[in-house]
């Protein structure tokens, strides 16, 4: 399953690479990946990829002009479908961590346009408008994972 994971951040894109790859690291119990050239980083593990963009900023700018925030880091995010269930646990794990660490704007999507979760002046929204397939794996005991409060409402596509 494809996400991406949209966040204000005042780390350069090298140092959120390292942190995502620590963070992985912490929670997958075992080794990560590392991969950096010039146009992405990518961080792997058995669960999930991570892939920070640094050349096509494109969804960036599509982001701040479509769901109006302010952002400035993708990280494309491809939860691997035989670990799903364990996959998508460890990746709210990571996104809880980057609230606590980066405390600025985030948005979650699914498949490119659903807005899964959405982070804005430190107010966290998760979707109310769920179809069958999301219904069951965005549960109560994942977004416990957050460790936020959080606000349910309806987060347009």
């Amino acid at each position: 399953m494809d996400y991406e994971l949209f966040l204000r951040s005042n780390l350069d894109l090298n140092s959120l690479g390292k942190l995502l790859e620590r963070y992985t690291t912490e929670f997958v119990k075992g080794s990560a990946s590392f991969n950096s050239n010039d146009e992405e980083i990518v961080i792997g593990s058995d669960f999930f990829s991570l892939t920070l963009e640094i050349e096509d900023i494109s969804d960036i700018a599509f982001v701040q002009q479509h769901y109006n925030l302010d952002v400035n880091v993708c990280i494309r995010t491809q939860v691997f479908g035989s670990t799903f269930s364990k996959g998508i646990e460890h990746i709210f794990r990571i996104i809880s961590k980057l609230i606590k660490h980066t405390e600025g704007n985030l948005l979650f999507l699914e498949d490119g346009s659903t807005q899964l979760l959405r982070m804005e002046k430190g107010l966290l929204t998760v979707t109310n408008q769920l179809d069958e397939y999301q219904t069951k794996y965005l549960t109560s005991s994942l977004l416990l994972l957050l460790d936020r409060p959080y606000i349910e409402r309806e987060l347009s596509s």
